[in-house]
């Protein structure tokens, strides 16, 4: 008979002892993760269709979805995916976590077929047709059967874009027979994007405890401010003394200092144990959607739950001098994204690239073909952006202007295909560079078989390299040629470049100061919705930031963005980079 007791205190009885990859052994207790009960209560609620969690790293999230599969294959079975960010994470999620769970547990065991065609490291074919797989966030892994259950993990990755409303698809029979649930589990992203917008579309409920001072219901949030006076910090906070005269954080004094402080009346709560064993007792959720609906479930907790304040304290400290130092965002988004579970916001006032200006003579692009140059032309460069699927592509012709002639731009399925359109246009070898942000290895094989060269771009501003004419060291928006072994005594040379710098020269070239930018009169009409998929925003008073606004959009540009950096690195454009 199926067992319709709670998901947890199934697994409290049926589970003896966790497997060792997880951090906590022996039974499962769910008091000692509280805040899993709500999202786990929702997933066998017959009338929720979809759960939402945004979660802390290292806090139990994952640990959420495996239980709920292992009660559902024993208590109400269905065929069901559990979708990673990609293969590899696929394939170790079963190896090291889901098939030792299952293992575990005695009543999933005795069904589970031996390792062997029914059972493999990520996927298990029960009798009946029933099955449950693990995959990877790929178009062609969310286009066959129909599943009632769909685990989406960490729908923040750039990866989900293109995939996730067709994952989510996959439940629709079920979900007309009204006994499918789709669970989204995931760290924060950035605002908009399928991890934002999936919170958001649900109940939007927050992680709470009683304030151990005035009884009160207090968000348990790292960032906040107090409810009567919004100039004064609440949350997780530390002594004044902790800020130096140049704005920088003494991490040791914030880490020492940190404590929690309530939102109502200012009660601080220490960094102790025993502040955190009571709002573990009194933890609830509090909905913040006005009008909450009854089949979508969303929950949010921060790193607070289960983490120190004082290492919290210390990470946040060195993500802000990290950015006093080099004005470099990166930490400080993900503090935002893993340790508070929010979307990194940008906002202000935005440049969108759209329109391009050419007030030159029209073109065609089959006009310039090889053995046929551009007036003046001293450079043919292509620009490879690689992709899960295809290769993104741009031919650029480049006079001494400096302008810049767009001959090809598009996506083709195959490398052989690029290699066919780089000898369509005659492009040097040395003059053809690729993309190695994704897949470095095949970029890198393909540098060594073609002779071309690897590209990779940073948010790091310059290089420091000694001017040859000069003598001077001078900084350069570029690094020197650099190597990577890949085997058999080859080495792939590649380039580490600043984004920022380029996109700025792209943006002037396109909105008509700085290099002629030129386009045919056949051109990919893409193109330009491909500038147009990031924005640069005013991030704070005096700092711009490059943001893609529309996930997975912005190759053009990302080609584009190359095609400078060639021209800057041969010589033909000038990009000045001052002191950083």
């Amino acid at each position: 008979m199926p067992d319709r007791r709670p998901i947890y205190e199934w697994a409290h009885d049926c589970i003896e002892e966790m497997p060792s990859s997880y951090a906590i052994q022996g039974r499962f207790n769910v008091r000692n993760s509280p805040w899993l009960i709500d999202p786990l209560d929702s997933m066998i609620d017959p009338v929720v269709r979809r759960t939402t969690v945004s979660k802390a790293i290292q806090s139990a999230g994952t640990l959420m979805a495996e239980l709920a599969t292992a009660y559902r294959i024993v208590n109400d079975p269905g065929p069901c995916t559990f979708t990673c960010q990609s293969d590899e994470m696929a394939t170790l999620e079963g190896k090291t976590r889901m098939f030792p769970l299952f293992e575990s547990i005695e009543q999933v065991r005795r069904i589970l077929p031996r390792p062997g065609p029914f059972r493999t490291q990520t996927e298990v074919f029960f009798p009946g047709g029933l099955f449950f797989r693990l995959n990877s966030a790929n178009i062609s892994h969310q286009q066959s059967q129909s599943v009632r259950y769909k685990i989406n993990d960490e729908i923040w990755m750039p990866r989900w874009a293109d995939v996730y409303d067709d994952a989510c698809k996959r439940v629709t029979a079920f979900e007309q027979q009204g006994t499918s649930h789709i669970l989204d589990v995931s760290q924060g992203g950035i605002e908009g994007d399928h991890a934002d917008r999936s919170f958001a579309n649900g109940s939007q409920e927050e992680w709470s405890a009683k304030c151990a001072g005035c009884g009160e219901s207090m968000p348990l949030h790292i960032r906040q401010r107090m409810i009567d006076d919004e100039t004064t910090r609440a949350g997780l906070v530390w002594n004044k003394d902790a800020k130096r005269d140049d704005e920088t954080i003494d991490e040791v004094r914030a880490a020492e200092t940190a404590r929690f402080v309530c939102c109502h009346c200012g009660h601080e709560h220490g960094d102790t144990d025993q502040t955190r064993a009571h709002w573990r007792r009194s933890g609830h959720y509090v909905c913040k959607h006005e009008n909450p609906p009854l089949d979508w479930k969303s929950y949010h907790w921060e790193a607070l739950v289960a983490h120190p304040m004082h290492l919290l304290a210390r990470e946040f400290a060195q993500a802000e001098n990290h950015f006093a130092k080099y004005k470099d965002d990166s930490p400080r988004s993900k503090f935002r994204q893993k340790r508070e579970a929010r979307s990194w916001v940008v906002s202000r006032e935005a440049i969108n690239l759209f329109t391009i200006e050419d007030d030159g003579e029209p073109y065609t692009s089959e006009q310039y073909i090889a053995g046929t140059t551009i007036p003046g032309e001293v450079m043919r460069i292509m620009t490879v952006d690689r992709q899960q699927a295809g290769f993104w592509v741009e031919v650029r012709a480049w006079t001494a202007e400096p302008a810049s002639w767009q001959l090809w731009f598009g996506k083709i399925d195959t490398i052989d295909m690029v290699r066919a359109i780089q000898i369509k246009y005659g492009v040097p070898d040395q003059c053809c560079a690729e993309d190695r942000r994704y897949q470095p290895a095949s970029v890198d094989a393909d540098c060594v078989r073609f002779g071309w060269r690897g590209m990779m771009g940073y948010k790091r501003k310059s290089w420091t390299m000694r001017n040859e004419q000069t003598g001077n060291l001078e900084n350069y928006p570029h690094s020197d040629p650099k190597f990577s072994a890949i085997g058999g005594g080859h080495s792939a040379p590649y380039y580490e470049l600043s984004t920022f710098h380029m996109k700025e020269l792209v943006a002037s070239a396109v909105t008509g100061d700085g290099i002629r930018w030129r386009q045919p009169v056949d051109g990919n009409p893409l193109y330009g919705e491909h500038l147009a998929a990031e924005e640069k925003r005013e991030v704070r008073p005096g700092v711009w930031e490059w943001i893609e606004v529309k996930q997975n959009h912005n190759h053009g540009f990302d080609c584009s963005v190359m095609q400078t950096a060639v021209a800057v690195i041969a010589g033909m454009v000038h990009c000045r980079v001052g002191e950083d």
